[in-house]
């Protein structure tokens, strides 16, 4: 068998056929506990109940996400008092609200992915999830201190406590989830964040417009994250292929030369700014095209939607992985199963989507929206489990971790600023008014009602951009494999590996010139400059297709 070094030198293939490494999952005995203390801590929080309760820190973490756009009426009414700027731009400073907390998030993740090498990952996530708290506290706060930058900060702050629970989780889940049932644990895990998101827009949309107000919506899930942080602390569970002094630089390094990660991630990227375009404005949308008569019947709506077709869909997705790859099935058949039902899944729900757009009645539209959701968060499992099918078994984290900057730094974060800067625009009377002392949706915003359809199909539309980079790996499995760590190496298929292809029925058909030409693109926009030129001379010499 290979070394995960090995492996990392060669294409997305032989790295999908190269098996994790078991040997080192455990319990780690040697850290912070004896021997007794170990095995009843180990009794009592089995590798099962760690999965279920990373289920329910995933939902308290989304939960918090959805508190925001659940209530944009009282958020913007916030911005509008705090700041003092015009209703027209209330919508671009909620866009950024969001989105200061998801690029904090995308960097410390990165850092957290490799702490794992370094620290127990129990008490990495530990310590990050203690950040979270104090820092949903925090967000509490800035109502009665009547403070945006304390808002803005605090939001950025639990966007760093956050990062290391979902780099390291997904990782565990994979090395302790059952054989042949790996995708579809990942897929439970993954559920609950549309049941969070959505639990967060319906808690925020009615303790917000109690008289409580929206300060005690972020304070409660700071009270109920609190015995999870004690209990993370104290685990001794460690992941597989951990290895020591790792460097941060050689692990990015190594995984954004990877061709197929890139792939993934730019897929994913797309997937999740429209993700977050709808999350942040969906209500908005909702009301504004007359399918709702209130925020919060838009949002409870729309809420029980995601959290209805996500909690079914999301594990549905996982389980039809598993059923298809096959309880023995190899790295290279889970990716591969992955990638197809990525792929057409995300195609579909893109359609069906867009249909729901140009709904009139509100039972079409409920009905169409449900399945584009259901369909959308079908490969949610799936998109994890190839990023880590991906890379050598010991950088999983880190190439989670990478993928969700990517995400964010392409998806979520210029997402809800520019879908928000988009529908000032293109819809400008949809801002909120005050009528008799109340805020709410501005009336007038059913004449802007062309121009806000308009913002929500171009929303839409940035999912032809994940349907794209989800089948290209399916399209040309053997073209261009990624290059070699430190040199540039297997960048294009030579005249030996199309000879192999020819004898192989599978892909006998799927190697032309366009293939050949179109990876090649890809590759060579991935090079630094330098080699660019060499590199082009040396696939117009070695390049040939049937």
């Amino acid at each position: 068998m290979k070394s995960d070094s090995e492996v990392s030198k060669g294409n997305y293939l032989a790295l999908a056929a190269e098996p994790a490494k078991s040997e080192k999952r455990g319990v780690d005995t040697e850290a912070r506990h004896g021997g007794p203390v170990t095995a009843a801590i180990v009794s009592v929080f089995t590798p099962a109940r760690i999965i279920w309760m990373f289920v329910i820190i995933n939902l308290l973490n989304y939960v918090d996400r959805g508190i925001i756009p659940g209530a944009p009426v009282q958020f913007q009414s916030f911005i509008h008092e705090t700041l003092q700027v015009p209703h027209s731009v209330e919508s671009t400073y909620l866009g950024i609200l969001q989105s200061v907390f998801i690029a904090t998030f995308s960097v410390a993740v990165v850092a957290a992915g490799n702490l794992v090498h370094k620290y127990p990952p129990f008490v990495v996530m530990g310590a990050g999830l203690a950040i979270w708290c104090v820092a949903v506290f925090l967000s509490g706060l800035a109502k009665p201190l009547g403070s945006f930058a304390v808002l803005i900060s605090a939001r950025a702050l639990s966007g760093v406590g956050e990062a290391s629970f979902q780099c390291i989780a997904p990782a565990f889940i994979e090395d302790f989830a059952p054989s042949g049932q790996k995708v579809l644990w990942l897929g439970v895990f993954f559920s609950s964040i549309t049941v969070g998101t959505a639990g967060g827009y319906a808690f925020s949309a009615v303790v917000s417009t109690s008289s409580w107000g929206w300060a005690w919506a972020f304070w409660m899930e700071g009270l109920a994250m609190i015995p999870f942080v004690l209990i993370a602390l104290i685990l001794p569970y460690k992941l597989s292929g951990k290895e020591n002094g790792v460097s941060i630089f050689k692990e990015v390094h190594t995984i954004l030369y990877n061709q197929l990660f890139i792939n993934i991630s730019l897929g994913y990227a797309a997937y999740c700014a429209v993700l977050a375009g709808l999350s942040t404005f969906g209500p908005q949308f909702f009301q504004g095209l007359q399918l709702f008569d209130s925020e919060k019947s838009a949002s409870l709506h729309f809420s029980g939607i995601v959290a209805l077709a996500g909690a079914v869909g999301t594990p549905f997705g996982g389980w039809v992985s598993d059923r298809y790859a096959g309880s023995n099935a190899s790295r290279r058949e889970v990716l591969d199963t992955c990638l197809r039902i990525m792929s057409v899944s995300s195609a579909l729900g893109m359609v069906c989507a867009i249909a729901a757009a140009y709904c009139t009645t509100r039972t079409s539209f409920l009905v169409l929206m449900g399945a584009a959701v259901m369909l959308l968060f079908l490969p949610t499992g799936c998109c994890t489990m190839a990023v880590m099918a991906a890379v050598p078994s010991h950088m999983r984290a880190s190439a989670v971790a990478l993928n969700i900057l990517i995400m964010h730094v392409l998806g979520d974060v210029p997402s809800p600023i520019a879908v928000g800067a988009l529908k000032d625009w293109l819809a400008p009377r949809c801002n909120t008014k005050t009528v008799d002392g109340v805020e709410v949706l501005n009336p007038d915003c059913i004449l802007d009602g062309p121009g806000l359809r308009l913002t929500l199909v171009l929303c839409l539309s940035l999912l032809g951009f994940t349907v794209l980079f989800w089948t290209i790996p399916l399209l040309f499995p053997l073209t261009c494999g990624k290059p070699a760590v430190g040199t540039h190496t297997h960048l294009c298929t030579t005249p030996q590996t199309l000879t192999h292809a020819r004898n192989t029925q599978k892909h006998k058909n799927r190697i032309t010139h366009t293939c050949v030409w179109m990876q090649l693109t890809i590759q060579i926009l991935w090079l630094p400059s330098q080699p660019k030129k060499e590199m082009i001379s040396l696939c117009m010499g070695n390049v040939s297709c049937l």
